[in-house]
């Protein structure tokens, strides 16, 4: 029983790192659609 439930907490919390690593990257890409090309809404200053 003990094993189940920690094998069920270490899934869990592996896909709960997936789903933050997909959100950071579609992040990314609205951002780089956002301040790119000529209907940027703004340009990252550097």
């Amino acid at each position: 029983m003990l094993k189940k439930l920690a094998l069920a907490a270490i899934a869990a919390g592996a896909l709960a790192a997936a789903r933050r690593r997909s959100a950071g990257k579609g992040e990314a890409d609205l951002w780089h659609e956002a301040t790119s090309g000529p209907g940027a809404v703004s340009t990252p200053t550097r």
